[in-house]
């Protein structure tokens, strides 16, 4: 960078003129809002407890009445000439007269019936009284009692009960006009409180930050002098408390920014290498699946990292058979790619001589074990299908069982040929351990290639998908085609997954086998995979 650039750059530092908003001020609103909050949650909780204790005592002189007066109501309703209504009429008037802030006062017989009430309307034209549900206060009430606060209105429930049996029951309306005098006298003595401390805290607070925020000018002036080809903070400033440490951390912080520099450089050409990779790797798997009047395949991919090392491939020989494969190479990302990419390469200038699966795979370990890493290893099934009859001969050098479905009698079998993974052991060992499977296919016959990234995932409760879930959901969607049979089973298995991490590469390939044919054999490639969408 040289002289000039600097002073261009030196040209945008902001002016402390452009900011006109004061932290001070900023500071002292703030504490006005703290100061504020937490008197109303104070305040919130005084009153409630003050007006509480004021609800209490008014609903324990009541109660101590009501329940005074009904013990002479129930003499009068179980009366023998039945409930004298002139003298619970009096007793209603005399409760309602001996307190001012009683609305009502009334009295029902034992169906709650009103047989008396301070308004004769109720008790001519039968009206009832409602039994009143206890919201609080259940600790000063007896039993069948009832108390609530409804709009400041203060509702009372009493049994009258006579010889240990319910006759009938008190029931009173009182004004809670000392209830709201109460809140709010408690709200204005809260809020009294509040002023005083803003108008006293806010000018004390001004005047220490005021004190206390000299070191920013410091610490802004050593932030311009900043050389943006060796960044350092020297700061002219000590301290032992927050702003010394932030002049210690900007210092330090200097040195880990021209390392991160140079990191980020080395990231950027490393995210930009992978990349190209995954770039190629999409290129290089099968874009499209085969497809002919006897036999349909579909499948899918999903790495784990930004490039994989689960690889999959259709081999066709042109005549009445074609192979098809699936691998899982030990390493993930870069290096599994390009275990990959050489396995690949093996493969197929092999199979212009070699096309019977086991003695292919014997000469793929031969060849593989020249280039590939010691401790790197591959699995791979490789199958060798008749497009016309249906016959099926196949291979595993260490992969996961073939899973071969039966539409017509709904029976699910894991096949498994010995073999030692490619590139882990020497060509004789290898030779001498791999066999060769054969099957024939019948009319809607299904069979299922994969790698462990499906059997071997596991959920948020870190339980594993395993082999008899993987072959139960394959087994319940045979009644369709290999595209819907795949979808299905990703939906189902992202769904048993959840949340948790993907922690290996995922590959599935299905293919359905509708029966032989004379005609039309050639293959069309149909369908686009989802590894060209991952």
């Amino acid at each position: 960078m040289t002289i000039k650039e600097q002073k261009v750059l030196a040209q945008d530092w902001p002016e402390a003129s452009q900011f006109k908003k004061s932290i001070r001020f900023e500071f002292s609103l703030y504490m006005a809002v703290i100061i504020l909050v937490l008197m109303a949650t104070t305040g919130f909780f005084v009153t409630n407890q003050y007006v509480n204790t004021v609800t209490k005592d008014i609903a324990e002189r009541i109660l101590v009445q009501a329940r005074s007066y009904s013990g002479s109501s129930g003499k009068l309703i179980i009366s023998t000439n039945g409930p004298d209504a002139l003298l619970l009429n009096n007793i209603c008037k005399k409760l309602a007269s001996d307190n001012p802030d009683v609305y009502w006062v009334g009295i029902a017989d034992k169906n709650n019936k009103f047989l008396a009430h301070t308004d004769i309307k109720k008790v001519m034209g039968g009206s009832s009284l409602t039994e009143i549900s206890t919201q609080d206060f259940s600790e000063i009430l007896r039993e069948n009692e009832g108390f609530r606060l409804k709009d400041d209105t203060i509702l009372i429930d009493v049994p009258i009960i006579e010889k240990d049996i319910l006759v009938g029951r008190f029931g009173i309306a009182s004004s809670g006009n000392q209830i709201v005098e109460a809140r709010n006298k408690s709200i204005v003595t809260v809020a009294s409180i509040t002023i005083l401390m803003i108008l006293i805290g806010i000018p004390i607070s001004m005047f220490l930050l005021h004190r206390k925020l000299k070191p920013i000018s410091l610490i802004t002036n050593g932030l311009k002098e900043i050389n943006f080809e060796d960044i350092q903070f020297n700061i002219p400033f000590s301290s032992r408390n927050e702003f010394g440490y932030l002049s210690e951390t900007l210092r330090v912080m200097g040195n880990k920014l021209n390392t991160a520099q140079k990191d980020i450089v080395e990231k950027e050409r490393i995210s930009r290498e992978l990349e190209i990779a995954r770039e190629i790797q999409a290129k290089i798997l099968p874009h499209q699946f085969p497809k002919t009047t006897t036999f349909e395949f579909f499948g899918t991919y999903q790495s784990a990292k930004e490039v994989g090392g689960d690889y999959y491939d259709f081999i066709d020989f042109g005549n009445d058979h074609m192979m098809f494969l699936v691998a899982d190479v030990s390493g993930k990302s870069l290096p599994g790619m390009l275990v990959m990419l050489i396995t690949r390469d093996i493969i197929r200038q092999l199979t212009r001589q070699v096309r019977q699966p086991d003695e292919l795979l014997c000469e793929v370990n031969r060849e593989l074990l020249k280039s590939i890493k010691k401790g790197m290893f591959v699995t791979m099934f490789l199958g060798l299908l008749n497009k016309k009859t249906g016959e099926f001969s196949f291979a595993s050098a260490g992969h996961n069982p073939l899973v071969k479905l039966e539409t017509k009698s709904g029976k699910s079998e894991l096949i498994k040929t010995n073999g030692f993974p490619l590139g882990l052991v020497p060509s004789a060992q290898f030779d001498k351990r791999i066999e060769k499977g054969q099957i024939n296919l019948s009319p809607n016959d299904w069979l299922v290639q994969y790698t462990d990234g499906i059997n071997e995932a596991h959920n948020s409760d870190n339980e594993e998908f395993g082999m008899d879930r993987f072959v139960e959901v394959l087994a319940s969607n045979i009644e369709t085609n290999p595209n819907s049979l795949v979808e299905k089973f990703i939906e189902q298995h992202r769904s048993f997954v959840g949340e948790a991490e993907q922690f290996d590469d995922i590959t599935l390939l299905a293919m359905k086998w509708f029966g032989e044919s004379a005609d039309n054999n050639s293959i069309t490639e149909v369908g686009e995979t989802n590894a060209a969408r991952c």
